[in-house]
């Protein structure tokens, strides 16, 4: 019992006191203490307490300080030790038989009683506060309710009235201390139920109790006689307004039960009245203060259990899990309490006079309330965003979340308090707010859009606001930036939220970006001493850094001592916080998208990693991620993965930006807007609804330019104008508030026609909504008129003179109601009215009220008493001013929170507002798109301005951060930019100037190098070329002259290299000139040069160029191409320097080593851009650049060599073909003559491994072979030669034989040197019997018939490349060779060389044709054979190559020979050729139709011996393919053009390629019934008219060549012609060149007619020829020579077409086709007369048409003989004569029969014969006739001779020599050379 000793001696103390003694009653309790006690210690129990509180409590009734001093610590002892904890419940009840309140809350009022105000005694105070903690304080009887709020309130009168700073501070500590209690016991007992639900044994289940105790007494006052409850203000104000009846609380009683404000004088006139914001709280709470005070205790087993009057000691009951959640419930009901006690306290509006007075009770207590606010989110943030603390709701009785109970409190509190002008309260909101943004983003989301927009972005961008309170919100806003999860929600939840109108994130990136670069006056002292400042962890207050406790407010403290003027401009600070934002920002972005960079192996430092999870965490609460409900009940925790899809909300995200262009386009020019907004599908269709809603809809469409719209004159203007006032509900409104909302959706256009048709509509929709409000819609119309006009009149600043009084207006609208006035009171109301209350649009006047410029007229309710308040003197005006924006912001604010939970409220049952939590780092990417160049331009301009190295680290840290995002989303355009941006900060062009900031920048480069090389794409070169400049920087600060290593980046100016190597040696010598005069190292810094050769720079770039093996395969590719270039403009800018620059190119030969063991695949990518610059550099006219580029090319391919490749790839290929290029494209000889010992380098080392580097190996070699030096030919041609002798099989194998052929091709082409070429051609020669042995050549097997087959062979890449391209083994082995010979002989300019070729050609064509399948024949035929003769077809192919006289020598000399070979080897493979004998002749005939008359006879001849040489191994189809050859040639060579000649006046058309067109059909087109028939057609009747019948037309489809149109002047009236014409005298007629030629191609046609009757003749002088060609064939042959005959004859009868045809110059005679005639009748009779005399089977079924023929011909020629007369027509005679002597010859070796049969007929003709003069041959055919006429027909035996059949030869060669060769013909002869010679 030693613990109730200090029991003993107080109240032994009290009972000796000299106040005690003067009360009796009191000494009588006191005694009646003692003894209890006395006797309980005898019994060793408690005494009673009631008996030992009575003398306590009447001690502090006596108004001593030493009594109730002492009364007051031992009530404190005994409530700490729990003494007061016996049940109430036993005790006697009072007088008026209710219950007595538990003792504890007995003891509570005791203790509150003690305080009297601020005259209370300073140590009693002190008593008080330290007794009320003990009483909140104690764990084992815990007081709830009523009694709780007492002491809490009681405290906080302590702390604003005491006047002892020291009692001040202890009441402000032990208030914290009292309500961090209350909310430590909820989340203590929030983790219990956690740890309920967790282990799932019991259910859970709600239970909603509530404990409707009996109202305490209502008695409670402070010492000033004002209300204790500052709640009650806002409950007993709950009733609701009649819209809102569904909340509405039905007379709520008031509780006194909370703590209380003490109100000063003025209170009343500050009372806070919120009845249109109360009732729209979501979260009924009308009854919570009434509940008594509850005490819980704790049990033994330590859970607490609930107590009260009526519940003791039901332990079951107590022990479930329903008790145990009242009993929670009960707690948080406290918490609850508590809070809106101080938020309500909070938003007290306090008038200017008490604002600035931080002394002040009202401040105080304001700063307090909002401290502690502060503190319990800051410091309990769990009980907020638990979804597990709910609260019952009074009027439902369902369980609300706890957050949203008070969150209606907490946003009011802010509202109010938001936007102070006062810095420490602006300051403490802020921090709420931060908490807000940081933790309950997702509850608060659309009230923090409401904050941000409202107050806090619109203070940014006010000018007049306080820089302390910008400064401290960017201070906010720096947290912001540094907390990624919040950045990206931000995103998220504002800028890809259509219904959210601005995009915050991007909002408060431009802000601070505009603060960023805001230009401020500082001096470097300055900029130190902030520095200093930042660099001291304590620049902040206490409470901001800890958070834990508010600051002390007591009076003493809470005005800070008077600072002097800080030495840092504040306008400097805002920059810095901004521009350390943005920073911050970019940080966590790229912490956020950490996620998606794979391990970059020698990537970021894990440091980075840790610290960047950190900040992730920081603001990762788990209400947070399991996002609260917002439909009441606790959801499980969950990822919401779904709702934050990126793809989905980049489509969300791209509408609203759709939707911003709109209206941004709308505000500028409507009618492009709405057009816009139709396209999109923002308004669904044009129909005047829909487009009226659209406009009414959207908040931020400009309201003067809907009103532009809408009042167009336009008839779809006026129907949307209508259908947008119709959309309008005026019903049951007033007129004025009518048209108030009328106006407030637009702006009134000045147009008095626009305004007309406005007020029309309004009247109308008016009227018709009540009907009853005036006599007709006119009375409306003019009334809204009038209304407007006194709106203007009365507010305008514009208006000068007398405003109207209210008896015009009244006057103005007489008579206005149909004929009748409106009452005059009705009227002065609107004039009132309009009076006080200006319509004005709400956009306008908040427009105004931002700028600080608010219209007098609207200063009523509080800027009424602000206005009374500013009429002091002195006043400081940019602070009024400031308040009062500060007023309206908080109005506008508070009127939006009405609205906003309204709404809420209103969609509770729905979905609610959607959140979404940010998972994917994907939104990274658009979050950097949106905001890149706001950063980009803020941290460049800094850099380039700022002089501070600090800032520049800043900047550059930004960059890098700006750099790493922009990398991993591929974003090239903001990539480039940051990217140059940071190599232009490195200033390496310019060494002098080179400062430590732009060696900061270049490390960042060196940095971004090694942590993003597979990200920095097209963006390597900056990289590289800052490290080629930093090479260039090393060699200069070590003392190399500038001037020999010129910038690289100057390479993009220089003008393109000169080729000529004079220039180079001049420029050359020139810039060593000016390097001398550079010499001399001027300004360096040591330091500068120190650093640019620290180890850490060095093993920077080192480590850049090793980490290329890490890189991927496209980043690889993209490093090598930006080394190319920066190599390449080395080179550009030093190619002319004795020692140029080869930094670069050293370096693409080590990341090639670094990266030799890539695969193939990548190795080939990377090659096609490193070949590509080896080939440009290996071309340079600076050798020495040269040598090193060949030389690293033969190392890395030696290096190559040694990797061994497989079968099938092509690598090595692929890296030796700069050699190839190298040689092809130089034009200096070392050069060529290195690369060449390169590659027979490379032979000798590593010639076993080569393969298919073979290839390129040939290439070089072929492009050497061209070569005009001898040393490089025989260098290449030696090695050539070598690698023939010893690798021919690997070559083989490779599939390198096409380019060894090629090669060796090459060489036998080079026409300087002969030598060589001719040995080229006989190693070509050799290659082929080598190649028939060697094993590696599947042509070995054929012709050594071996039969096993060499298994490497199988597998080489030959096979392989033959298989995948489908080649038989000829093509990959014949072909190629033979293709060299046929190369050759074509194009060889060498005839010895070319004669060579030809003959090896069919050397082994001949020798080894035999084994050619006949696929191998075609192919051989079109690609090689028939292409030798090609030229003939068409020059320009051969003449490309050769010129005119070579092209002759080639015709006359290769090409024949080759007709001729080509002849020999169809004869010697007839068998496997035969097929081609259609070919073989259209050959020939393509020969024999040339202009050149050796060719064409060289191809007669070749067809002759075609036929004589196979004529016995000829069967029918070949005959037929023959003799058709015979009919296209005849018919290509007949001259139809003879007969349309003369009517063409001057041929446009060119000649045809092939100089003749015998372009024509492979079969005659005309009609071929004459070839059958041989008769005569009307032989009978002789005479011109029967040949001309005779003798087809000709032919209409004539060649295109000669088928001109005909004369000018054809068809129309006839010219003059008096001219006397005279067959005597020609004069010369002009023929211009292309007439000439045509008649040229005319004259060789007949020519080659003449040719073709020969060919005929000839063959048929050959026994076999006749005795193999069938009969049918040979009928038709015979057909051919008719129509040549007949043609000719037809000619030389129509003499007019021959003079005319002289007449225009087409011979110097008249022409003619005697040669023709005669020669074709000649061949036609004397094979005729054959066929007659043969009696073989064949020939005999012919015979009787033979004879039918031949008889009417036979008299027909020597008739006409008969008729040429002897003096003018002797040339005619002399062709006629040896036809005659072939008719009579003939004749006369008839057989008996037929001779008897004609006789008749023959011999008048031969008499006639007599008369002519008789030539010894005639004479001699005449003898023979006539014996044989006497031995048959006269019967005179033994007349004839038996020398007759001998004739038989001569004649055919008489016919010969006579018809065609001829010498001493007349000059009309068409057809002979001399003649065309001439022509």
């Amino acid at each position: 019992m030693s613990s109730l000793v200090f029991v003993v001696s107080s109240l032994e103390a009290i009972h000796a006191s000299k106040d005690a003694q003067r009360n009796k009653q009191l000494v009588d309790l006191t005694d009646k203490a003692l003894a209890a006690i006395k006797d309980a210690q005898a019994q060793s129990q408690l005494p009673d307490p009631d008996v030992v509180f009575a003398p306590l409590q009447l001690a502090t009734k006596t108004g001593s300080a030493q009594l109730i001093n002492i009364a007051l610590d031992c009530i404190g002892k005994l409530i700490s030790s729990s003494y007061f904890s016996a049940p109430a419940g036993t005790g006697p009840t009072q007088e008026d038989g209710t219950e007595r309140a538990p003792l504890i809350d007995r003891a509570i009022d005791t203790i509150c009683d003690c305080f009297q105000g601020e005259t209370t005694v300073v140590d009693v105070q002190r008593h008080i506060v330290q007794a009320l903690l003990a009483a909140v304080l104690n764990d084992k009887i815990v007081v709830h309710g009523a009694g709780l709020l007492k002491a809490v309130r009681q405290v906080y009168n302590v702390f604003l009235l005491s006047r002892s700073t020291d009692t001040q501070q202890a009441a402000q500590g032990t208030l914290t201390q009292m309500v961090g209690m209350v909310f430590e016991r909820v989340k203590a007992r929030l983790h219990m139920k956690e740890a309920r639900m967790n282990l799932g044994k019991l259910k859970h289940s709600s239970s909603n109790v509530t404990f409707d105790g009996p109202e305490p007494t209502n008695g409670n006052r402070d010492a000033n006689g004002h209300p204790a409850d500052p709640e009650a203000d806002v409950d007993a104000d709950g009733e609701a307004d009649g819209d809102e009846d569904d909340d509405a609380t039905s007379a709520a009683p008031t509780s006194d039960a909370t703590p209380s404000e003490p109100a000063n004088d003025d209170g009343a006139a500050g009372k806070l009245t919120l009845k249109d914001l109360e009732h729209r709280k979501s979260f009924d709470d009308s009854n919570l203060g009434d509940g008594p005070t509850m005490v819980t205790q704790l049990k033994p087993k330590k859970t607490a259990r609930s107590v009260s009057e009526h519940t003791v000691g039901e332990s079951v009951q107590e022990d479930s899990p329903e008790s145990l959640d009242a009993e929670d419930e009960v707690y948080i009901r406290d918490a609850y309490l508590v809070f809106r006690s101080f938020c309500n306290l909070s938003t007290k509006i306090l008038p200017p006079d008490q604002l600035y007075d931080l002394r002040g009770q009202p401040m105080r207590s304001k700063l307090i309330s909002l401290h502690l606010i502060r503190t319990l989110l800051n410091n309990h943030i769990h009980v907020f965003t638990s979804p597990l603390c709910t609260i019952t709701n009074a009027k439902t009785s369902e369980s609300t979340n706890f957050l949203q109970a008070i969150k209606y409190y907490l946003c009011l509190s802010i509202t109010r308090n938001g936007a102070s002008s006062v810095d420490r309260v602006f300051d403490v909101c802020c921090e709420i707010f931060w908490l807000m943004m940081k933790f309950m983003r997702a509850p608060f989301k659309k009230e923090i859009e409401v904050f941000l927009n409202e107050i806090y972005l619109a203070l940014l961008a006010r000018r007049s606001a306080p820089l302390n309170q910008k400064l401290y919100f960017i201070s906010i806003l720096n947290r912001l930036c540094s907390d990624p999860r919040g950045l990206v929600e931000t995103y998220l939840n504002y800028d890809c939220d259509r219904t959210v109108v601005n995009n915050l994130f991007q909002t408060i990136i431009e802000d601070l970006s505009k603060f960023a670069v805001a230009p401020v006056a500082v001096t470097p002292a300055q900029e130190q001493l902030y520095e200093e400042k930042m660099a001291n962890p304590n620049h902040g207050s206490e409470w901001q850094l800890k958070g834990m406790l508010p600051p002390p407010l007591t009076v003493v403290h809470i005005v800070p001592p008077s600072e002097p003027e800080p030495e840092v401009p504040k306008e400097y600070a805002l920059k810095r916080t901004a521009l350390e934002s943005l920073v911050d920002a970019l940080r966590s972005l790229v912490n956020w998208s950490m996620v998606g960079r794979p391990d970059m192996g020698g990537g970021a430092a894990s440091g980075d990693n840790r610290g960047s999870t950190d900040d992730i965490r920081e603001s990762i609460d788990p209400s947070v991620s399991d996002s609260v409900s917002r439909m009441e009940t606790p959801l499980p925790p969950s990822t919401p993965v779904m709702e934050d899809d990126p793809a989905q909300l980049e489509k969300e995200k791209a509408r609203k930006t759709a939707m911003s262009k709109c209206i941004r386009l709308f505000n500028e020019k409507p009618k492009k807007g709405i057009k816009l907004a139709l396209q999109e599908g923002f308004i669904p269709s044009d129909s005047p609804e829909d487009i009226a809603r659209f406009l009414l809809s959207h908040e931020q469409l400009d309201k003067a330019q809907i009103g532009e719209y809408l009042g167009e004159g336009d008839a779809k203007n006026i129907e949307i104008m209508h259908a947008f006032v119709d959309t309008m509900d005026f019903a049951k409104r007033r007129f004025v508030d009518s048209l108030r909302q009328f106006l407030q959706s637009f702006r009134l256009p000045g147009e008095a026609q626009k305004i007309d048709r406005f007020m029309l509509k309004f009247a109308n929709r008016y009227v018709m909504g009540n009907p009853n409000a005036f006599a007709n819609a006119d009375t409306a119309y003019v009334l809204s008129y009038s209304v407007i006009l006194l709106n203007t009149d009365l507010h305008s600043v514009k208006m000068k003179g007398k405003r109207m009084s209210k008896e015009d207006f009244i006057k103005n609208n007489r008579g206005i109601n149909d004929n009748a006035d409106l009452p005059d009171d009705y009227l002065t109301g609107i004039y009132d009215e309009i009076a006080g209350n200006e319509i004005v649009l709400k956009s306008e006047r908040e427009a105004a009220a931002a700028a600080g410029a608010l219209p007098s007229a609207t200063s009523s309710g509080f800027a009424a008493g602000l206005g009374q308040a500013l009429s002091n003197v002195g006043r400081d005006l940019q602070r009024e001013a400031y308040v009062q924006q500060s007023e309206e912001i908080a109005l506008r604010s508070e009127q939006l929170f009405k609205t906003l939970f309204k709404n809420q409220r209103r969609s509770a049952a729905k979905a609610g507002i959607k959140f979404i939590p940010a998972t994917s780092f994907r939104h990274v990417g658009p979050m950097f798109d949106v905001i890149w160049m706001s950063i980009f331009s803020s941290l460049s301009n800094q850099m380039q301005k700022a002089h501070n190295i600090e800032v520049h680290r800043l900047c550059l840290e930004g960059m890098k951060q700006a750099i790493k995002i922009a990398c991993l989303f591929d974003l090239s355009t903001p990539r480039e930019a940051f990217m140059t941006a940071v190599k232009n900060a490195t200033n390496l062009n310019n060494p002098q100037e080179i400062l430590a900031k732009n060696v900061e920048a270049l490390r960042v480069i060196l940095d971004l190098g090694q942590t993003e090389g597979n990200y920095l794409r097209e963006s390597w070169k900056d990289v590289l070329m800052c490290i080629s400049q930093l090479d260039r920087l090393q060699l200069i600060s070590g003392g190399v002259d500038e001037g020999a290593v010129p910038d690289v980046s100057k390479a993009r100016f220089m003008p393109p290299q000169r080729t000529d190597s004079q220039d180079s040696k001049k420029s050359a010598a020139s810039s060593r000139r000016r390097n001398r005069s550079n010499a001399g190292n001027r300004g360096f810094s040591v330091e500068i040069a120190l650093e640019s050769r620290s180890d850490e720079v060095i093993k920077g770039v080192d480590r850049i160029f090793s980490n290329t093996a890490r890189l991927n395969g496209e980043s690889i590719v993209h490093f090598a191409k930006a080394l190319t270039e920066v190599s390449w403009d080395e080179i550009k800018v030093s190619g002319s320097n004795e020692s140029p620059r080869t930094y670069s190119l050293q370096k693409i030969v080590e990341i090639s080593y670094y990266n030799m063991t890539r695969v193939r695949f990548e190795w080939t990518n990377i090659w096609a851009v490193l070949g590509d610059h080896f080939n440009k550099v290996g071309c340079h006219n600076n050798t020495a650049i040269v040598y090193f580029a060949l030389d690293s090319l033969r190392q890395l391919s030696m290096r190559f060599m040694e990797i061994e490749e497989l079968p099938g790839f092509k690598f090595q290929k692929d890296f030796l073909k700069p050699f190839e290029h190298v040689i092809a494209n130089s034009n200096n000889l070392t050069v060529k003559d290195m690369a060449l010992r390169c590659l027979i380098q490379m032979i000798q080392a590593r010639g076993e491994n080569i393969r298919s580097g073979w290839r390129t190996m040939f290439g070089v070699f072929t492009v050497a072979a061209r070569d005009p030096h001898e040393s490089i030919v025989a260098l290449a041609y030696e090695n050539v030669t070598l690698i023939f002798r010893t690798r021919f099989g690997v070559v083989i194998s490779q599939g390198a034989f096409t380019d060894l052929i090629v090669c060796l091709t090459e060489f036998s082409k080079n026409i300087k040197f002969q030598k060589k070429s001719l040995q080229a051609m006989e190693t070509l020669k050799s290659i082929i019997p080598r190649m028939l042995k060697t094993p590696e050549c599947p042509l070995s097997e054929k012709y050594n018939q071996t039969g096993s087959a060499n298994a490497n062979a199988l597998k080489s890449p030959d096979v392989l490349n033959r298989k995948q391209s489908g080649t038989s083994v000829e093509e990959g082995f014949w072909f190629p060779i033979l293709f060299a010979f046929h190369d050759v002989l074509m194009t060889g300019e060498d005839l010895e060389v070319r004669s060579n070729a030809l003959n090896y050609f069919f050397e082994a064509l001949l020798k080894y044709g035999g084994d050619f399948p006949p696929d191998f024949w075609d192919i051989l035929w079109r690609q090689q054979l028939y292409p030798i003769f090609m030229v003939l077809r068409s020059r320009p192919e051969l003449s490309n190559a050769l010129n005119t006289e070579e092209l002759s020598v080639w015709l006359s000399t290769t090409m024949i020979q080759a007709l001729r070979n080509m002849i020999v080897l169809f004869t010697h493979y007839f068998d496997s050729l035969e097929y081609m004998l259609d070919r073989f002749l259209e050959l020939l005939a393509l020969c024999i139709c040339q202009e050149n008359d050796t060719i064409a006879r060289i191809g007669s001849n070749c067809l002759q011996q075609l036929i004589l040489q196979n004529v016995t191994k000829f069967d029918g189809e070949h005959w037929s393919k023959i003799v058709g050859a015979f009919c296209e040639l005849f018919e290509r060579t007949t001259a139809y053009q003879l007969f349309s000649a003369t009517t063409i006046n001057a041929p446009t058309l060119s000649p045809p390629p092939n100089g003749l067109g015998f372009e024509v059909p492979l079969t005659p087109t005309e009609a071929t019934a004459d070839e059958k028939s041989l008769k005569m057609n009307g032989a009978e009747k002789n005479g011109p008219q029967s040949d001309a019948e005779s003798i087809p037309p000709t032919p209409v489809q004539d060649d295109e060549s000669l088928r001109t149109p005909t004369a000018a002047s054809s068809g129309t009236a006839p010219l003059e012609d008096y001219k006397p014409s005279s067959t005597l005298q020609q004069q010369p007629v002009v023929v211009t060149a292309a007439r000439r030629r045509f008649f040229n191609r005319i004259i060789s046609r007949c020519v080659l007619q003449l040719l073709m009757i020969e060919t005929v003749n000839e063959l048929f002088s050959n026994n076999d020829v006749y005795a193999q060609i069938p009969s049918m064939e040979l009928l038709r042959l015979m057909a051919l020579l008719k129509k040549s005959f007949l043609f000719a004859r037809r000619f030389n009868n129509d003499k007019e077409l021959r003079m005319r045809l002289w007449r225009e110059g087409f011979m110097k005679q008249p022409p003619n086709l005697l040669k023709q005639e005669s020669g074709a009748a000649a061949t036609y009779i004397q094979i005729l007369f054959r066929m007659f005399a043969d009696t073989s089977p064949s020939r005999a079924e012919s015979r009787p048409e033979v004879e039918k023929a031949l008889l009417p011909l036979c008299k027909d020629v020597i008739k006409g003989y008969i008729a040429l007369e002897e003096d003018s027509q002797q040339r005619n005679i002399v062709a006629w004569r040896p036809v005659v002597v072939d008719v009579l010859e003939g004749y006369s070796t008839w057989p008996e029969k037929e001779f008897e049969e004609h006789v008749h007929a023959f011999y008048p003709l031969v008499v006639e014969l007599l008369a002519k003069e008789v030539s010894a041959d005639l004479r001699a055919a005449l003898l023979a006739v006539l014996r044989r006429v006497g031995e048959v027909a006269l019967g005179i035996e033994n007349m004839t001779f038996g020398g007759s059949n001998g004739r038989r030869e001569s004649i055919v060669s008489v016919a010969t020599e006579t018809g065609l060769g001829g010498q001493g013909e007349e000059e009309g002869e068409v057809g002979t050379r001399t003649m065309r010679g001439d022509a």
